[in-house]
């Protein structure tokens, strides 16, 4: 019984740990920058720093006592050898595939955030009207552009964007705001598919090396001399048959002929 209330704790937190959405909520916003940590429900302030919090004064480092250098001799002057250039085991084709794959990874990673808020209030102004509508119209056709890309990408729950000109201000007006969150959960799902992604590129490119070694071997061994020779040339080749030592055929009308010679004296 304990055992399955142990083993009930832990999915529970495995189940809390891998749904608990974390996050960032950043912005410029009433003149001020403000940044902090999401974590589930609550906001973990980052900047600005609460006036309470103050900084603790650094401890003074100790001077490190500076090592004697050893004498150098003259083995360990030698010049380094040169490293051999190693090869990039994928060709242009690998290479291209892995790409594509990197590329999918970061278009799911944008769509597992979800954005909370987004805020983005402009106003146009300037000493030139001519200029500050200009300017007006360049924004709002980007928006324009923008927002069904953005609407594709990413699930916006509270949104607020709107533009303005003002003909009697001196400066631009200009706030916006950003609160994202994720999971672990989308995160795991990302890395998995860049991982077998990967792993499908990586198999390919093993077995294509090994049918062009198993080629190379075949193409070496047919260039190759013949069993029995070397360098073109037969070498003498000893036998062992029944304990006895054989000699071959060459050896044999060699060590012949000098018995005749012999003979004849």
């Amino acid at each position: 019984m304990v055992g399955w209330i142990i083993l009930g704790i832990f999915l529970a937190l495995l189940l809390l740990i891998l749904f608990l959405p974390f996050g960032v909520d950043l912005g410029n916003e009433g003149g001020c920058f403000h940044l902090s940590a999401k974590l589930g429900g609550f906001l973990i302030q980052i900047l600005p720093k609460k006036p309470g919090a103050e900084k603790k004064p650094k401890k003074e480092k100790k001077p490190k006592k500076k090592k004697k250098k050893k004498p150098v001799t003259e083995e360990q002057e030698e010049e380094p050898r040169p490293k051999k250039k190693r090869s990039l085991p994928f060709n242009r084709e690998e290479l291209l595939e892995i790409l594509r794959v990197a590329l999918k990874t970061v278009g799911k990673f944008g769509r597992a955030w979800k954005v909370d808020r987004f805020v983005l209030h402009y106003i146009a102004a300037g000493d030139d009207p001519y200029d500050t509508a200009m300017t007006y119209g360049k924004v709002n056709a980007a928006l324009s552009s923008l927002a069904p890309l953005c609407s594709r990408r990413f699930q916006v729950k509270d949104c607020s964007v709107w533009t303005g000109v003002d003909f009697t201000a001196d400066k631009t007006f200009l706030e916006g705001g950003l609160a994202m969150t994720i999971n672990f959960w989308r995160i795991n799902g990302v890395i998995n598919c860049l991982l077998f992604g990967a792993l499908k590129v990586l198999i390919r490119s093993k077995r294509r090396r090994k049918k062009e070694k198993k080629a190379l071997e075949k193409a070496q061994k047919a260039e190759g001399a013949a069993p029995g020779t070397e360098n073109g040339t037969e070498k003498p080749v000893l036998a062992v048959e029944e304990g006895h030592l054989t000699i071959t055929k060459e050896k044999k009308e060699n060590i012949q002929e000098e018995e005749r010679m012999a003979a004849n004296g």
